[in-house]
């Protein structure tokens, strides 16, 4: 969870993070570099940081952790350089604020300066050329939710291997569950897995890991059945 320069430190007390980060004193080092493109991938794929985050510009609604536009909205506005909020952002992945329930280093090395470079750059921002997810949007359909709702952190569309099962060719597919069942995923089957994740779980994948961010009936039937559509299309 990244703990914002504005909601958790202000005045003097920022001031010293800053003054820590810069003499990278217990931080771990300044960042050398990042590249805010390649962070916007990150925070939205392998990084999982949508799914506790909110932030426009990824087309993210994660409500676990702090909302990313509100948080470092005001620090924009008082003149904060963007490569001060990169550090301090980079610090928190590094050493996340306890208690948060975020782990430490969940993105690492250049990986980790990428993703900070991206919410510094576009974290509250209407730079609309730099972050055009920002003017876009996440959209209404199945696509935008994917994204939202963070189910990119979890289910790749590529067939890769995840936390979640992949979404390629999920769609009437074999599905072995837990309970030793083996099921067809068709809309029914996946409809049910939405609104309520862990009624069934497939055969190699742990309860609870789904309903940690997004609870039973949380999304409404009609936005699930948007999901389905959208799986149905993972060909």
């Amino acid at each position: 969870m990244i703990l914002p320069a504005r909601r958790a430190l202000t005045g003097a007390v920022l001031a010293g993070l800053l003054l820590l980060v810069g003499t990278a004193c217990g931080t771990g080092g300044v960042a050398e570099g990042g590249n805010a493109g390649q962070g916007r991938k990150i925070f939205q794929g392998k990084g999982r940081c949508g799914s506790c985050h909110t932030l426009a510009d990824a087309a993210s609604k994660g409500q676990i952790g702090p909302n990313l536009d509100d948080a470092f909205a005001a620090d924009k506005d008082d003149g904060f350089k963007e490569s001060a909020i990169q550090n301090v952002v980079l610090a928190q992945i590094r050493f996340p604020t306890k208690g948060s329930g975020m782990p430490a280093n969940l993105v690492r090395g250049s990986d980790a300066e990428d993703v900070a470079a991206y919410v510094a750059k576009c974290a509250a921002s209407t730079d609309k050329t730099a972050c055009p997810g920002t003017a876009a949007g996440g959209g209404g359909g199945g696509k935008g939710l994917y994204a939202s709702l963070g189910c990119q952190s979890c289910h790749s569309l590529d067939g890769s291997a995840s936390t979640g099962p992949t979404f390629k060719g999920l769609f009437g597919s074999k599905v072995k569950l837990t309970s030793g069942q083996t099921v067809t995923a068709d809309d029914a089957y996946l409809l049910e897995s939405i609104l309520d994740p862990d009624k069934t779980i497939v055969a190699g994948y742990e309860p609870g890991v789904m309903t940690s961010v997004i609870q039973k009936n949380q999304v409404s039937e009609a936005d699930a059945k948007k999901l389905v559509q959208f799986i149905k299309g993972q060909k």
